[in-house]
């Protein structure tokens, strides 16, 4: 299990694969035993990477970037598994290492016992010591503090290390609110359906399509849009199309939805979906949102563009991987594109909403405050930031109207 571990931490922090799709694709390579244990060290040691790192690094002068992941891995193990005794941790690695590179077995050993018995003092620093317990570098703390003020900043920033439980969005064309809550896995806290199953995808409830995992941020959006039956609307960043289908859900599968997606296979992700929850009014297209060909004009459209995902790195923490300050600005041309390119496909009094998963005023507010400068025949209706915590992932969306044709 642990060489398991070992590969899948190499491929995404190494090679930059992303965690979920790679657990996706292989997590059935293990016995169902230790499927949720290992899912556990894999996301645990990426969310708290920069903290394991730092557990080994004071005894180590120059790493290959493979025993680095070995190291990380197993610090992770031998400083928040309590259950898995320190020993068998050090004596995976050095298996591991024995078969990887073998003249590195003893230094893994020295220092991995270096790491068990000694302990780790925090910088003194508060920030510094919210970075390393958060694994959140620094200037993406700054960044939030500037943005929303220290206590959003320290919410925004412990959240990336939360378990997040799986929600779920009940489909009312397929099962009734009362059989839904008698359904086994499923579970009920406030207003959220939480599956507490292990296997989704062999549960009869998902294969029957009478449910769908998402997130509650997520569904508010679809609902912020506003669908009704009837509406003719365009998905211009649909896939894997969660949010698609929970609006067609919401219309009773009576309208009209575009479901647009830059690439072929996500765009099969999309009809997947709609086959398996019995949805006929979705219209998945492979086509470039930043160039819409002509088809005709919308009743509402949701642009939930790409973003940097600083919001939802509690369950995709490979993005801690690729944080680099430098680089975040690159998505702003491609969303403000996406936005002008859309507004364009919209009716008189037509509803847009515009929306991300991310934590960023320049990608959220500041792109609303632009597109309102240029087009002056919108109005901002409504806008809201869900940020995140420990139960949940973290939104933005803005509903704008389109006030006079063009």
């Amino acid at each position: 299990m642990r060489q398991w571990i070992y590969q899948a931490l190499c491929a995404i922090v190494l090679d930059g694969q992303y965690s979920n799709l790679y657990i996706r694709k292989h997590l059935n390579e293990l016995d169902q035993k230790d499927q949720a244990l290992a899912t556990r060290i894999v996301y645990g040691t990426l969310q708290n990477l920069l903290f394991c790192e730092a557990l080994w690094q004071p005894y180590v002068k120059r790493v290959q970037p493979k025993l680095g992941v070995l190291l990380s891995m197993s610090a992770y193990q031998l400083y928040f598994l309590d259950a898995v005794p320190a020993y068998a941790v050090i004596d995976e690695a050095v298996n591991i290492a024995r078969k990887t590179a073998p003249k590195s077995a003893g230094f893994i050993n020295a220092v991995l016992r270096k790491v068990d018995r000694r302990e780790f003092r925090m910088p003194d620093d508060p920030i510094e010591a919210l970075s390393l317990k958060s694994s959140v570098p620094l200037w993406l703390i700054r960044l939030w503090t500037a943005q929303y003020g220290a206590k959003k900043a320290e919410q925004c920033t412990m959240a990336t290390t939360a378990i997040l439980p799986v929600y779920v969005r009940r489909n009312p064309l397929r099962i009734s609110k009362a059989a839904f809550e008698n359904a086994p896995h499923i579970q009920r806290i406030g207003d959220d359906w939480i599956y507490i199953g292990h296997d989704l995808a062999s549960d009869l409830l998902y294969q029957e399509g009478k449910l769908t995992v998402q997130e509650t941020g997520s569904y508010q959006i679809s609902q912020f849009v506003g669908p009704k039956a009837g509406d003719r609307i365009l998905d211009a960043c649909a896939a894997p199309g969660t949010k698609t289908t929970a609006m067609a859900e919401c219309m009773n599968d009576q309208g009209w939805i575009d479901a647009l997606d830059l690439h072929a296979h996500r765009v099969k992700l999309i009809q997947k979906d709609c086959r398996r929850l019995h949805l006929a009014c979705i219209h998945p297209r492979v086509m470039d949102a930043c160039a819409i060909d002509d088809l005709g004009l919308y009743d509402r459209i949701l642009c939930d563009v790409p973003c940097t995902g600083f919001g939802v790195m509690a369950r995709k923490p490979d993005i801690k991987c690729r944080l680099k300050p430098e680089n975040i600005d690159e998505i702003l041309p491609v969303q403000k594109a996406i936005l002008s390119s859309c507004s364009q496909h919209l009716k008189a009094g037509g509803t847009l909403v515009y929306s991300t998963c991310t934590i960023n005023k320049k990608e959220n507010e500041r792109q609303i405050e632009s597109f309102l400068d240029a087009h002056p025949d919108f109005r901002l209706e409504a806008m809201q930031t869900l940020f995140p915590d420990q139960q949940h992932d973290g939104f933005f969306m803005a509903r704008l109207k389109r006030v006079a044709s063009k």
